[in-house]
């Protein structure tokens, strides 16, 4: 009883059984095996998860393809390519920039074309379906890291190709920031304000998805011409996916310059890892070194280099939590680093035990800015030692917070009939920070 040739699954349940009631007996768990089948075929060809088609997709020769497709590109469009510097992969670091040429301080490293560039500008003038939806006047108050993130999610996404592929293919797939942290990890954290401050975050990384896949879906394409040949919003509002989007916002956090609250993203400066600088910094002095002007993104050394030696960008004077959270790393050696405090007004307020106290409190917090949740990050230079041995706390909120939280009813009454608090304060020896 020979099986028929042109049915892949009919053999499952085709049998040679003389008894009929055998043959129906085996039906119903032969079609469940192919239904089976079908399902996970169906899996396979259309997964309910999009995974990334460009960005980590490293193969041998991507470092010299994205070379000279960045200079082609930098100089079709009247820039100036990094011609003293190439990639290079560093022990230790991984992907990094290394100096084929001495480098002076000051020197231009690049001038980047902003259509090279992914910032609001570029990315709201994109011939694309996504373009077009995210330079309508509805999304201005979508921030510039949301706009990024998902632009670099559609360029992954598309399947007609990417101007920027080559670049996307050299980006890391996988990021060491703590909101990528698992739950055994982050307990391990506990106490700490970062672990809470990681796990909020990816509760908003869903709730930022869901709103956005809400919205996209709800828009309808006008003009069916940009929906030619590309993706359209619909179809990647249905790709999109949490754990894409979370890694497209961390990639911009982490790589982006942030220049007057606008961000921009360039192939090139980004694979510089970090070294802290050599000078004072300040918003006003990486503006000495960062510059977007007559359509370019300009960038120069922070220090001089020799050939061979890998070049170095600071990523600015941070305390290590920032690092870890936005970097996923922490430097060997950072004097700007501090411990991290969150005050509760609300429960200090809870531990007074006289209701005129309370209300008096609570005036203050409120008077001060602080009704709600206190954060305070201290340095080891916030503290003097003074000639009787106290420490003096130079950190104005964590100063203003414990003398509310330290207010006695004698102190509560003055306050109530005017009396001014740090005078009160003053009585009752607790230290003032200057």
């Amino acid at each position: 009883c020979p099986h028929p040739p042109f049915y892949l699954f009919l053999p499952i349940f085709w049998g040679c059984h003389q008894s009929e009631e055998k043959v129906q007996m085996r039906l119903p768990f032969a079609f469940t095996l192919l239904l089976a089948a079908f399902l996970l075929l169906a899996a396979i060809v259309h997964p309910t998860s999009a995974a990334l088609r460009r960005i980590g997709r490293r193969a041998d020769g991507d470092i010299e393809e994205y070379e000279k497709w960045l200079r082609r590109e930098v100089k079709k469009r009247r820039g100036t390519p990094p011609s003293s510097l190439q990639l290079s992969y560093f022990e230790g670091m991984g992907l990094g920039v290394r100096a084929v040429e001495d480098v002076q301080k000051g020197e231009e490293l690049v001038r980047m074309p902003l259509s090279l560039v992914f910032c609001r500008e570029t990315i709201q003038a994109m011939p694309t379906p996504f373009g077009r939806y995210i330079a309508r006047p509805d999304n201005q108050g979508v921030s510039d890291t949301q706009k990024m993130a998902l632009a670099l999610l559609y360029e992954d996404y598309r399947q007609d190709g990417s101007l920027w592929e080559p670049y996307l293919h050299l980006l890391p797939s996988q990021l060491d920031s703590t909101v990528f942290f698992s739950e055994e990890e982050l307990d391990e954290l506990d106490g700490l304000v970062i672990a809470g401050e990681s796990r909020s975050e990816k509760k908003r990384m869903e709730e930022q998805v869901e709103y956005v896949k809400k919205r996209m879906l709800q828009w309808e394409m006008k003009d069916e011409r940009f929906a030619m040949n590309a993706m359209t919003i619909a179809e990647f509002a249905n790709e999109l996916n949490v754990e894409d989007y979370t890694l497209a916002t961390y990639l911009i956090h982490s790589r982006a310059w942030t220049m007057k609250r606008d961000k921009y993203l360039l192939p090139f400066s980004d694979f510089l890892n970090h070294d802290k600088a050599d000078f004072e910094e300040t918003s006003e002095s990486f503006l000495l070194y960062h510059s977007v002007e007559d359509g370019f993104a300009v960038m120069k050394a922070e220090k001089a280099y020799a050939k061979g030696m890998q070049v170095f960008e600071s990523y600015g004077s941070n305390p290590n939590h920032i690092y870890l959270r936005y970097h996923g790393f922490l430097p060997a050696d950072n004097d700007a680093t501090c411990a991290q405090f969150v005050l509760s007004p609300q429960r200090a307020m809870r531990k007074a035990k006289k209701r005129d106290v309370r209300m008096v409190m609570d005036r203050l917090f409120s008077e001060a800015q602080m009704e709600y949740t206190v954060s305070a990050c201290v340095r080891r230079s916030d503290f003097e030692e003074e000639p009787s041995g106290r420490r003096r706390v130079h950190s104005q909120k964590m100063m203003t917070f414990f003398r509310i939280m330290s207010l006695s009813e004698s102190g509560a009454r003055e306050v109530k009939r005017g009396r001014q608090l740090g005078d009160i304060m003053r009585k009752n020896g607790i230290l003032m920070s200057p």
